[in-house]
């Protein structure tokens, strides 16, 4: 049209679109198409085989073997097992052995995550009341004892 040649592109997408949301922007120098797909996926190219979709959706729904097994293609992706890692992550972190301190705030966080709803309690109630300065696991005992009158006397 008036010298300018213009290439057509056309063919069956990869899969369906919901053309209500889909966009086109006129530029002066090219027209831009945003398609919204129905099924969020990501398609390997933008033409299909002509296929229509019910077709390849009965494969992977019979259990096609070709197609169950073979691997999600990513690209730019890492081809690292990162769950591989993790496991092995927490796997060190559970054999690490703390010491000093640290070692004392987790046994006492063990005895806290293991026990029952009066030994938490009791934890509670003698650290908080005594102004960390007591530890009880015995809420028969800590129940009876006002560990603020106890403190404020030693002073």
């Amino acid at each position: 049209k008036d010298g300018i040649s213009f290439t057509v592109i056309c063919g069956t997408l990869f899969d369906t679109v919901d053309v209500s949301k889909c966009k086109v922007v006129y530029k002066d120098e090219k027209v831009l198409i945003k398609l919204y797909k129905i099924d969020h996926y990501e398609w390997h190219e933008l033409f299909g085989k002509g296929e229509p979709k019910s077709k390849t959706s009965d494969k992977i729904e019979k259990g096609d073997k070709e197609t169950r097994e073979k691997p999600l293609v990513r690209p730019y992706a890492s081809h690292k097992d990162w769950g591989a890692v993790e496991r092995e992550i927490n796997k060190e972190e559970e054999n690490e052995k703390p010491e000093g301190e640290e070692a004392l705030n987790k046994l006492f966080q063990d005895i806290y995550k293991n026990a029952n709803e009066d030994t938490r309690r009791a934890m509670i109630k003698s650290f908080q009341t005594s102004g960390g300065t007591c530890l009880s696991t015995n809420w028969s005992e800590v129940s009876k004892t006002d560990y603020e009158k106890e403190r404020k006397t030693a002073n």
